[in-house]
């Protein structure tokens, strides 16, 4: 059997926070050089995809894949980009979902074809037959159990509120967050916990006091909180926060008992694909029975699909927070929009620079 040449890295790609990985067809007699291979932009790490796309190219051999792995942000503006040179990638995934639904609100999205197969799909999961969500990931506190007891880990945003108060100089500079300047799910997440919750004032001014850091992603977090850097951080994505705590013992995560939002990983096949068919194979793909355990299985990206099983599933976060507080999702609808407004995102931008930007060193 052929052996399978998976993952050649082909370099930077637009900006310092784009990588391209490129996977050959895997079928002996196909030809992928003559035919462009299809091509994903995603914010979801190359790694956690991997094992997907390997078993999308077993399926469909003849199919090479270039998976460009960028922050939400670099991706909606590289997207915007070559849309105007008139061809784009041929799947756009993204965790933004705010962003992606502006852009198909704003006509760039091509219509897939709803078959049987995709009834088991939630009205909230998808969007004019357009934008489909295909995870249900929870916003959490992550920690470091080596640092922080079990009796004063904050168990909700008012207990950790007061924990920042209280104890301002041993949180100061060991508490992260996103950056929702340069995060788009760092700012979805904040737009949201803005409208859900009274509490998010308080909690903007108690991350400026300790002098929180900053973060573009998730993965970054993570890895600060396992080195010991941070003590904790705020509204973390759960689904790589329970990724890295199975087999990290500075890891552990905690779902808030006064409300978990949780986001979808929204997909859509671009009008302007090159390859638009091939898009619309791999979006199908993602929400299928198979591809949705997979997920589950080996992703851990909390697949929606009701009949998959496992912890990382939507029945497995449901079961999680029985004895917790809500779940608040995030569903793909209009509504999404209202902080994409220019002058409403202006005003929130300036909010927290103006609060972020605030030091307080006194107790």
């Amino acid at each position: 059997m052929q052996q399978i040449i998976m993952g050649i890295w082909l370099g930077l790609v637009c900006s310092a926070s784009a990588l391209a990985a490129f996977y050959p067809a895997v079928q002996a007699d196909a030809e992928p050089d003559s035919i462009r291979p299809l091509q994903i932009f995603s914010s979801t790490d190359e790694q956690v995809m991997l094992p997907l796309l390997q078993d999308f190219q077993q399926q469909y051999p003849t199919i090479a894949i270039e998976y460009v792995d960028l922050n939400s942000v670099p991706l909606f503006e590289r997207f915007l980009a070559e849309a105007a040179e008139g061809q784009t990638a041929d799947l756009l995934i993204s965790s933004a979902m705010d962003l992606q639904i502006k852009l198909v609100n704003d006509g760039y999205a091509a219509t897939h074809e709803m078959g049987a197969e995709l009834a088991w799909l939630p009205e909230w999961a998808q969007w004019r037959s357009e934008a489909f969500g295909f995870t249900y990931e929870p916003a959490v506190l992550a920690y470091n159990p080596q640092l922080l007891s079990a009796d004063e880990v904050p168990q909700s945003r008012f207990e950790l509120i007061e924990l920042l108060r209280q104890q301002q100089p041993r949180f100061r500079g060991r508490v992260g967050t996103y950056d929702i300047t340069r995060s788009g799910l760092g700012y979805l997440f904040a737009s949201q916990d803005a409208q859900q919750a009274s509490t998010w004032g308080r909690l903007t001014e108690n991350l400026s006091r300790v002098s929180a850091r900053l973060y573009e992603n998730t993965s970054s977090m993570l890895q600060a909180i396992q080195s010991g850097e941070l003590l904790l951080a705020y509204n973390v994505l759960g689904s790589y926060a329970f990724t890295h705590a199975q087999d990290n013992a500075q890891l552990a995560l905690i779902l808030p008992t006064d409300y978990t939002l949780v986001m979808s990983r929204i997909a859509f096949v671009p009008k302007q694909a090159r390859q638009r068919e091939n898009g619309h194979l791999f979006l199908n793909y993602l929400l299928s029975r198979r591809g949705q355990q997979l997920l589950a299985d080996s992703a851990h990206l909390y697949p929606l699909h009701p009949d998959t099983k496992g912890q990382a599933t939507y029945s497995g976060l449901q079961q999680s927070v029985k004895d917790r507080g809500p779940l608040k999702q995030i569903k793909l609808e209009p509504a999404l929009l209202t902080y994409q407004d220019y002058l409403k995102k202006k005003h929130f931008f300036e909010e927290w620079n103006e609060i972020m930007s605030w030091r307080n060193d006194t107790e």
